[in-house]
């Protein structure tokens, strides 16, 4: 089994190999689960297939694609598979320092998480479908957009794993908590459309869920960020 380093360890640069796999990072959502990856590779892995299930969701809710919602299945188990075996890896890094350790152990469940929410999108996704729910193209370009930026922003904390930079991970730290409020505003927004018969209340239910599930997520995004940026040296 690969050494598992920790890829942000403040004594150590990243190594060649990652940087040379991270060149083909667009199709990392690709490699199968697996217990030889370094501890850097899984998180990699584990964000680009968070990425592409984004990307899978997406499209499921604006085009009720059979082959998207079942692509996104396949990713989410791979996510929670993985999971399990950085978790273990990361319990098992007794020779890095603690603090770090302490910071990132939860790093994959966190990642597994918003896989979870996603899969609760997806969900909502296919019972759009099934039921025929309508939605407004106020609504449907509300999460659309929101799904994007999520999107974005998992890009950009893979990007920061890849070569870490406290200014991206302030970044993505202040547009998660913008987006988190944006998304309770359009939960009051919401209220005001059902009461002047501007929203369908067949999709009030779906439409919530999914901007709680978004929340979620980003909430997710910003607690890694915040915890790479605490144990990131200053001249980083």
């Amino acid at each position: 089994m690969k050494d598992k380093r920790v890829f942000f360890n403040p004594v150590r640069m990243m190594s060649p190999k990652l940087d040379a796999e991270a060149l083909k990072i667009e199709d990392l959502h690709q490699h199968p689960v697996s217990e030889s990856l370094t501890i850097e590779e899984g998180l990699l892995v584990m964000l680009s297939k968070l990425v592409e299930m984004t990307r899978l969701t997406r499209l499921a809710f604006m085009s009720d694609c059979p082959e998207e919602i079942s692509a996104c299945e396949n990713l989410a188990g791979d996510v929670h598979q993985q999971e399990k075996i950085l978790t273990s890896n990361l319990a098992c890094s007794l020779t890095e320092p603690r603090d770090v350790c302490r910071a990132i152990i939860l790093f994959p469940t966190h990642l597994e998480r918003i896989g979870d929410f996603l899969e609760g999108v997806l969900n909502c996704c296919k019972i759009k479908s099934r039921d025929s729910v309508p939605f407004s193209e106020k609504a449907l370009f509300e999460i659309d957009d929101l799904l994007s930026s999520v999107m974005e922003l998992l890009r950009n904390l893979r990007d920061s794993i890849v070569t870490p930079n406290k200014f991206l991970l302030n970044h993505i730290i202040t547009e998660a908590k913008k987006l988190d409020q944006l998304g309770q505003d359009l939960e009051v927004a919401h209220v005001d459309r059902l009461l002047d018969g501007s929203a369908s209340p067949r999709s009030s239910s779906l439409y919530l869920d999914m901007l709680e599930s978004i929340q979620s997520m980003l909430r997710h995004v910003q607690s890694m960020a915040e915890h790479l940026v605490s144990i990131l040296p200053k001249s980083i």
